[in-house]
């Protein structure tokens, strides 16, 4: 099997959490299966990561080939677990220095974290990962909730406001079968995508601005041909029950802005846990 014949799947945790794997190489992008109650985080009461969760998830994914856990900003719906699935995968942990305290803090050894910056590329496997410096969300209040960064080791139990946004990244994912924008924020800085285009888009969408400005900015700018929204699902609610929608994440209005598009690409809405194949088959949809 060529290069370009692989086929990559993806498979959505929820959140902004998936995991995509080309058969030989696994990536785990904003791993979150923990899931807190709504007044524990308000209430700023201590988060303990569920390990067995990420065990459980672990072999769910078949994620025992995953080369790194990769993370978008440092808030804990993004992180907390993260440091977890690289342990349990003896994977690299990958992002910010704020994210490499998180991995410092549940005692990661030195050589499996790896710092990233903005306009960066790393090579893993056949995939190449580029950072590209984004803009998180007016997620509460029209405001981005726990601004600043984690500098130093954060060790759990911690609440919620301790799990700093550091750095926000967008992650352009080059493979032979195709190319993939993980947009796992709903906010943007406009003009970060001139130049660059995308066969598919996962983008976050809870907490955004206004939605015709958001598609036009990131999905519209890429060209992509295929949109997957993500980080709608209500993240409060263990994994274990039947999903529900985020409130805020007002989706019927974000399928309507979206519908008026269809145009330029489709629309795909994947169940949390589900296995979907998307490369190369829509690349020359």
């Amino acid at each position: 099997m060529g290069q370009q014949d692989k086929t990559i799947n993806l498979t959505w945790m929820g959140t902004a959490g998936v995991f995509i794997s080309d058969g030989d190489t696994g990536i785990l992008i904003d791993p979150y299966v923990s899931r807190f109650g709504i007044f524990k985080i308000f209430l700023g009461l201590n988060l303990q990561p569920n390990k067995e969760a990420v065990k459980m998830w672990t072999k769910r994914l078949g994620a025992n080939k995953t080369q790194a856990i990769v993370v978008s900003h440092s808030h804990f719906d993004h992180c907390l677990d993260a440091s977890y699935f690289a342990l349990e995968t003896d994977a690299l942990l990958i992002g910010s220095e704020s994210t490499l305290n998180v991995g410092r803090g549940a005692s990661m050894a030195e050589e499996r974290l790896k710092a990233v910056t903005c306009g960066q590329t790393i090579t893993l496997g056949e995939f190449k990962l580029k950072f590209i410096e984004s803009r998180h969300g007016p997620a509460f209040l029209g405001r981005v909730p726990y601004p600043g960064i984690i500098d130093k080791p954060l060790a759990p139990p911690r609440p919620a406001r301790d799990y700093k946004l550091g750095k926000t990244f967008s992650i352009l994912i080059s493979h032979p079968a195709g190319t993939i924008v993980h947009h796992g924020s709903a906010g943007y800085m406009p003009g970060m995508y001139d130049g660059v285009t995308a066969d598919i888009v996962l983008l976050g969408i809870a907490g955004r601005g206004d939605t015709e400005a958001y598609l036009k900015n990131v999905p519209l700018a890429l060209g992509t041909k295929l949109l997957i929204p993500i980080h709608f699902d209500n993240f409060f609610i263990p994994l274990e029950k039947k999903m529900k929608i985020l409130p805020t994440a007002h989706f019927k209005e974000f399928l309507t802005a979206a519908d008026r598009h269809r145009a330029s690409f489709a629309l795909k809405i994947l169940s949390i846990g589900e296995k979907a194949a998307i490369l190369p088959a829509w690349k020359n949809e």
